[in-house]
């Protein structure tokens, strides 16, 4: 089977490719042959902050892929969500506006698109990118890394902070698998240049698989738990951002 006829299949969850590796792949005991992912073109023209004129607001961003986007819930217990909650409740004389431009199964393309062609990205103060795990296996570390930080330099260009985010580790079986240490480690580079960071994968192996293993809808995505325990390390660095 070609790699376009397997980009065609969706998981055996229905979910697109948050737990997929960097493209075209096999997850480790799900059995399912993973999508590629949607073209650079997934995200359509967004508006931009809707409070972007007032000086009381601050406008943030979230960007990257279904783990970002907080699948498989779709309600308010998505992380993003709760974040906004959480620093409202916080940041009382602000107001506080998350939007969210996660694609699910969205590769660094998508993210370079994102970072380059959305004149309404200039309208945000933050932006939180998760991204990378789609990418694994599929693109060499060598040339992931380069890209993913020219992206993220393209948004701090048009005035962004950007906090750069490490995936959850993939848990099997009730143990942390490595699959995507090599993209924390990355990730942990480009923040280690003078930017913000939001290391869900260095909380969860805090945590242990026992602990974490209630933060797990499958293997890569969050339940209410994760989703819960994702929203309390974001405010903590968002609230550092803006306070510092």
């Amino acid at each position: 089977m070609t790699w376009r006829a397997v980009a065609t299949l969706l998981l055996a969850t229905g979910i697109l490719a948050g737990c997929a590796s960097f493209g075209v792949g096999r997850d480790p005991g799900s059995g399912a042959n993973v999508p590629a992912g949607p073209s650079a073109s997934a995200l359509p023209a967004q508006a931009g902050c809707r409070d972007a004129n007032n000086p009381a607001a601050l406008c943030i961003v979230v960007l990257g892929d279904s783990i970002a986007a907080g699948a498989p819930l779709n309600d308010d217990r998505r992380w993003w969500v709760r974040l906004r909650k959480q620093l409202a409740n916080a940041m009382p004389d602000r107001d506080v506006v998350v939007d969210n431009w996660a694609v699910s199964g969205s590769r660094i393309d998508v993210l370079e698109a994102a970072s380059r062609l959305q004149p309404g990205l200039r309208s945000y103060h933050l932006a939180i990118v998760i991204e990378g795990v789609n990418d694994e296996g599929l693109l060499p570390v060598t040339e992931w890394q380069p890209r993913y930080e020219s992206a993220i330099a393209a948004m701090e260009s048009q005035g962004l902070t950007v906090i750069v985010t490490t995936p959850p580790p993939s848990l099997e079986g009730g143990t942390f698998r490595t699959r995507y240490d090599s993209a924390a480690d990355l990730i942990r580079g480009v923040a280690s240049r003078g930017r913000p960071l939001l290391d869900v994968a260095a909380r969860w192996h805090q945590d242990g698989p026992a602990i974490a293993s209630s933060y797990y809808f499958d293997l890569i995505h969050q339940a209410d738990a994760g989703q819960q325990q994702m929203a309390d390390l974001a405010e903590q660095v968002v609230l550092g951002v803006v306070r510092n």
